[in-house]
């Protein structure tokens, strides 16, 4: 098969520019497109004393718990107090049948009007014995004789006594009265129930609610927050406890109502829990009218020191991976630069750095999603939305919401009112 030299050469050639065509078509299409820079808006890092605010679920609790038993039986024949009702020391909240404590204090006063007069009688006859001795009537066994008798019979009326102060005291207990002022409880038992001191629940129980105690788990890196300026000198752990003291702590409802009056610190426990790392604390609360029961579940809001010059940014520019924290920070050429960064604490609208980033430099508030290593960036005007303004402030707070008085409180329709909010 012979081939046409001619039409050959003129294929190849064809064949040649088709080949370079798309060589130069592919070259113009790996070539990368410039990216625009990204519209953001920019915030510093400042440097200022930062309080450490903390919050912390506790439950409340009365001061004081009193479990009122019975320290006799019998059965119960009057309940004097309103259940659920405020009662002083001393008050009467049940009466036992006292009849038979009363016949045991009568047979026990016999029983000791008979000893005296025994008594009486050996004591005459133990004089006697001395002047016959003296005389040498009776030999000294006869006299010792009548002296152990005397003896014996003093200690016999001494018993008596404690057995009628026995019975007294049997007799007084049938009357059961509150052992502390506080707010008592439901009766466990009717009138007509017999009860003794190893019956299963008490009668009531009372409880101090005023002031009223709120418990928390405090983590033992808040702990050492709110020591550390007493760990660097010890001679300021005074002041701070009484710094600490002076700015109270807030309790908000679990409804979001805050608690108008403020807490004091009452008591912290003597170890940190090894199983949890947290250590109990306890805080006091005033309580007037005693609207607030044990049981109750609350945020409590303290600050636990401050942090001098801390490092600070705006929260909304903080990204969060599972436990890792990094900000972006744009250069002097709108270039940008993802840092990790250690944050020490974060409240509602701030948080603090502790390493990576330095004062004054410039990071990403607004558009962080967009932005990526590397990439340049065009600042906006910081002119942040309303929901992005920071939320009212605890004594806002109160102004719009607080605890409603008890008169006229109806809690169903008050649940309702929620419901078709």
């Amino acid at each position: 098969m012979k081939i046409n030299p001619i039409r050959f050469a003129a294929t190849a050639g064809t064949l040649a520019l088709g080949i370079a065509l798309l060589s130069s078509c592919k070259k113009e299409a790996a070539a990368p497109a410039a990216h625009p820079p990204v519209p953001v808006t920019i915030g510093m890092v400042i440097q200022k004393d930062m309080p450490n605010h903390k919050e912390w679920i506790g439950n409340l609790q009365g001061t004081v718990t009193s479990l009122v038993k019975p320290n006799v039986s019998g059965n119960i024949i009057q309940r004097y107090y309103t259940e659920g009702s405020v009662v002083k020391q001393g008050e009467p909240l049940f009466q036992i049948d006292p009849a038979p404590f009363q016949a045991d204090l009568d047979k026990a006063k016999a029983d000791l009007a008979t000893a005296i007069a025994q008594e009486t009688k050996v004591q005459q006859d133990f004089v006697r014995a001395q002047n016959l001795l003296a005389g040498k009537v009776i030999s000294v066994q006869e006299f010792q004789n009548q002296q152990q008798n005397y003896q014996a019979m003093v200690a016999q009326v001494a018993a008596k006594q404690a057995a009628v102060q026995s019975s007294q005291v049997n007799l007084d207990f049938t009357k059961i009265v509150a052992p502390i002022d506080g707010m008592a409880g439901l009766a466990n038992y009717e009138v007509g129930t017999y009860v003794s001191p190893t019956s299963a629940q008490p009668l009531t129980t009372i409880v101090a609610i005023d002031p009223i105690k709120v418990v928390f788990q405090v983590g033992q890196d808040d702990y050492l927050s709110l020591i550390a300026g007493s760990l660097k000198d010890p001679s300021n752990a005074e002041k701070q406890k009484q710094e600490d003291r002076s700015a109270g702590m807030q309790m908000i409802l679990s409804d979001g109502t805050v608690y108008p009056q403020k807490g004091t610190f009452r008591a912290a426990n003597n170890q940190i829990s090894t199983q949890t790392g947290s250590i109990t604390v306890e805080g006091n609360f005033p309580n007037p009218g005693m609207l607030l029961k044990p049981g109750l579940f609350a945020r409590v809001q303290a600050t636990v020191g401050v942090q001098n010059n801390a490092l600070v940014v705006p929260l909304d520019a903080v990204i969060t991976i599972q436990n890792l924290h990094q900000l972006a920070v744009v250069g002097p050429d709108n270039k940008v630069s993802i840092r990790n960064v250690n944050v020490s604490f974060m409240t509602r609208q701030e948080a603090v750095i502790t390493s990576g980033v330095s004062a004054d430099e410039k990071i990403v508030v607004q558009g962080i999603q967009k932005v990526t290593d590397g990439c340049s960036v065009m600042p906006l005007p910081a002119a942040p939305p309303s929901s992005a303004m920071p939320g009212p402030t605890i004594q806002e707070q109160m102004t719009s919401k607080n605890i409603p008085s008890a008169a006229g409180r109806n809690p169903q329709s008050s649940a309702g009112g929620a419901a078709k909010q």
